[in-house]
């Protein structure tokens, strides 16, 4: 059923100045996707390309207000293009470890650590759009914080076209799953660019953490598919068939393209403009079909403004096959229903349902089996429950190479690579291309329990470091400390802490592949000012308790802010302020404004800072004796 002209509008944005109010920079955005077909992808670097090196390190320059960084993991403010989280040395122990989202293991994908205050952290210009044209814009996003950790922030992501806000993601759920947003966008009349901005509407800190990847922009128009007559498989030197464009839409122009190869490259077919057109193709094979769509002829030669449609197969049958094998002695290839195990030249007829019969000759050779002798190794996984344990191939002798190495008959290539699998019983078979074999029965043995253990419980006094000798029963690939403040290496196994309030350090360790161990260790911090000072001195120079001094610890005791010493009516004798801490400190060497002080009992006041930043008191009194 055709649309009406008003849909074709609707679709490519063609007559655009008649039916909706835009300036000549104005966009229309809706909150959904495309529903009809795509083109191409015209934003190739929305995938942030791919390479071996695990963090890039060039810095890309995409992230206004934010920093790029090759340390990673980045800290708040920060970014970074990598293809794997979990081959960093370091990852926060809430953050997913994952690689990007493609097929291609060493794509890059972009990951965030939101800045304190929200703000833009992506922004690119497309350049060479189509005015008057539709347009889907869609990225990949997923929170990075595992699934089950709370007290996090949700991400939440607005979309915004030349400053102007045409979508907002919402909370980004911590469901540890990548997440498609995106929404479709009209052109202006003489629109032909677009600055694309995202900005993260969350403040950073505790949470908001995100990964970006696969940003696109494709040309949306109306639902686009093709129709065969007759259906089905057709055979060779036949009549070949009819296709035929089904579009939402009544004008436009097309061009039908073909490929050979699965769909992987196409082409143009020369002259096929028309919404039908005739296969030519007569050798046998399989033909893909598609044609390409845009709103007007001048636009059908510009990917940045034309849809594909649904691809269609043709698939041409031929009528004669040739098959040669050759096989191993005591196997048997089957032909028509029968099997035959011996060198010679059998043929069958097959009659297929849609007329196109076919006669296959099978030319077979049947080879002696000669003994293959194996001999196979194992080591164990490295900790309980691990992934890493090895099956591997220590020597062939006898048959006639190349071999196939199979485990569990899963083919594994080359067959000496080392296998890593869990514990467990496997099946192992290596076999030539004709089918002889040798085949046995491996145990992968299972390693130890993975055990961690740091210091037990303790108290330290408010100022001291003390040392979190962990031991491992087996060696350690990765560790983390957390809360990591105040932790002088949060990523050894063993470290070094100041806390300046109780505090439960929790260490997490990796081993192997998958092992992961925790311990804990509940520190209690004694905040008791540690210093000392005597009742009495006399300063008669005798060398003997000549000054009033104080004992103190200078990590526990950072600074004495004032010392003042008071006679029995509430005067000040003395005052001293802003001295360093040391070990003995002299707070009063007896003398006052008017020369020696007279003995007497005299009042003191100290004010001191503590390690951790807060004021202490202490007051009493003091006799002079001379």
């Amino acid at each position: 059923m055709k649309c009406p002209r008003s849909a074709f509008i609707a679709w490519f944005g063609y007559g655009l100045i008649g039916l909706v109010n835009l300036t000549t920079s104005s966009l229309m955005a809706q909150t959904n996707l495309c529903s009809g077909n795509l083109g191409d992808n015209i934003f190739t670097k929305g995938d942030f390309g791919s390479g071996t090196p695990n963090v890039v390190q060039m810095n890309p320059g995409i992230a206004p207000g934010f920093v790029y960084t090759t340390q990673v993991p980045p800290d708040d403010g920060e970014y970074t293009l990598t293809n794997n989280i979990n081959a960093w040395s370091f990852v926060y122990p809430t953050w997913l470890r994952i690689g990007d989202n493609d097929v291609n293991p060493n794509g890059y994908m972009m990951v965030v650590n939101a800045s304190f205050a929200p703000g833009i952290f992506y922004e690119q210009q497309i350049n060479n759009l189509c005015d008057n044209t539709l347009y889907e814009f869609s990225a990949d996003v997923i929170n990075l914080i595992r699934q089950g950790t709370t007290g996090h922030i949700l991400p939440n992501v607005s979309f915004l076209l030349d400053d102007a806000l045409s979508y907002a993601s919402g909370p980004i759920p911590q469901d540890e799953d990548w997440h498609t947003y995106g929404f479709t966008f009209i052109t202006g009349p003489g629109q032909f660019s677009v600055k694309l901005s995202l900005r993260n509407n969350s403040p950073g800190g505790i949470g908001n953490d995100l990964a970006l990847d696969n940003i696109s922009f494709k040309a949306c128009g109306p639902k686009s598919s093709a129709t065969i007559e007759p259906q089905g498989r057709i055979c060779e030197n036949s009549i070949y068939p009819l296709l035929t464009a089904q579009i939402d839409a009544d004008t436009g122009a097309v061009q039908w393209q073909l490929s050979v190869d699965e769909g992987i490259n196409w082409i143009d077919i020369p002259g096929a403009t028309d919404r039908t057109h005739q296969v030519q193709q007569v050798a046998a094979g399989r033909y893909f079909f598609r044609y390409l769509y845009s709103n007007t002829l001048g636009n059908i030669t510009n990917p940045k403004c034309r849809i594909v449609s649904d691809p269609l197969l043709v698939e041409v049958v031929p009528v004669q096959f040739e098959v040669r094998d050759t096989i191993c002695e005591g196997k048997t290839v089957e032909l028509g229903g029968t099997a035959y195990g011996e060198t010679g030249i059998y043929q069958h007829l097959f009659t297929a349902s849609n007329g196109c019969d076919s006669l296959v000759t099978l030319d077979l050779v049947v080879v002696p089996d000669p003994p293959v002798i194996a001999d196979i190794g194992t080591r164990p996984t490295s900790c309980l429950g691990s992934h890493d344990g090895v099956i591997f191939v220590q020597s062939i002798s006898g048959g006639n190479p190349p071999f196939s190495f199979f485990v569990n008959d899963i083919l594994v290539s080359p067959h000496d690579t080392f296998v890593l699998r869990p514990a467990g019983t496997y099946k192992v078979r290596i076999e030539n291309h004709f089918g002889c074999f040798y085949e046995d029965v491996v145990t992968v043995a299972e390693g130890p329990k993975f055990n961690i253990r740091t210091i037990e419980d303790t108290m330290v006094i408010l100022g001291h470091r003390i040392a979190l000798i962990t031991q491992s029963n087996i060696p350690v690939s990765m560790a983390s400390w957390s809360p990591a403040e105040g932790i002088s290496c949060p990523q050894c196994l063993s470290t070094e802490v100041m806390p300046t309030q109780d505090q439960i350090y929790i260490v997490e360790a990796i081993a192997g592949q998958g092992c992961i161990a925790r311990d804990s260790v509940n520190i209690r911090v004694d905040r008791t000012p540690v210093i000392s000072v005597p009742n009495v001195f006399s300063p008669n120079g005798d060398g003997i308790n000549d000054a009033f001094t104080a004992s103190l610890d200078p990590l526990n005791i950072r600074q004495m802010d004032e010392v003042l010493i008071f006679d029995r009516w509430g005067g000040v004798v003395s005052r001293k302020a802003n001295m360093p801490s040391e070990s003995t400190m002299v707070l009063w060497d007896g003398q006052s404004n008017n020369g020696q002080a007279s003995p007497a009992t005299y009042v003191y006041r100290l004010t001191y800072t503590l390690a951790d930043g807060t004021t202490g008191y202490q007051s009493g009194d003091v006799t002079l004796l001379r």
